[in-house]
């Protein structure tokens, strides 16, 4: 697999030092700095939580319990990813890291497959939608929108290629869709455990 990233990254290192030049400007520095910081999306966070709140009140604890373990999940398997396949990212990239324009001198850690910010931006997006799909529909463009951003924020700052970030979409949107199907289950199943029996 590592033979298959190097050779991947023969294809994509030109579109990424495009991505991570062509809209270069003062004011994209700081707004891909902070789309980058997690804190700054808490209250977007807290818009889902309320939304997904109105659908589902009764047992809105394992709500919270599933969004912190699918986090979790996605976080840590990105940690044992970088770990394995061990892929330096661009800014560390002798090939390429002089190159590579950056925004307070960030450079991220050593590895970068695959991204973090990714994986859990769009595992959020989807697991809120998929939760509350049946009204509110700005709520799809806002939470895929806020992902969109993140991920590309990680380009921008010079830490991720592209593939890192499409491995990291890919991932997140299937285990966001996972925890939400699992969270429907088993919130119907504890909603009738309670039910008095006729």
């Amino acid at each position: 697999m590592h033979s298959i990233l190097e050779l991947l990254k023969n294809y994509e290192t030109g579109p990424f030092l495009f991505l991570n030049e062509g809209f270069r400007s003062s004011f994209m520095d700081s707004l891909m700095w902070w789309a980058s910081n997690r804190f700054i999306w808490i209250p977007l966070y807290v818009f889902f939580t309320w939304m997904v709140y109105q659908k589902y009140p009764k047992n809105f604890w394992m709500f919270v319990i599933a969004c912190a373990l699918l986090i979790l999940l996605n976080d840590q398997t990105c940690n044992l990813f970088k770990l394995g396949f061990e892929r330096l990212r661009p800014t560390r990239d002798p090939d390429i890291g002089a190159f590579v324009d950056t925004v307070k001198g960030y450079t991220g850690g050593k590895y970068g497959f695959y991204s973090a910010h990714a994986a859990c931006s769009f595992a959020v997006a989807m697991f809120a939608v998929t939760l509350r799909d049946d009204i509110y529909k700005l709520m799809i463009p806002i939470a895929f929108g806020y992902a969109v951003i993140v991920s590309y924020s990680r380009i921008y700052l010079g830490v991720h290629y592209p593939s890192d970030i499409v491995t990291g979409v890919i991932v997140g949107t299937f285990t966001g869709w996972l925890f939400a199907e699992w969270y429907k289950r088993l919130y119907n199943y504890m909603l009738n455990k309670k039910k008095p029996a006729i």
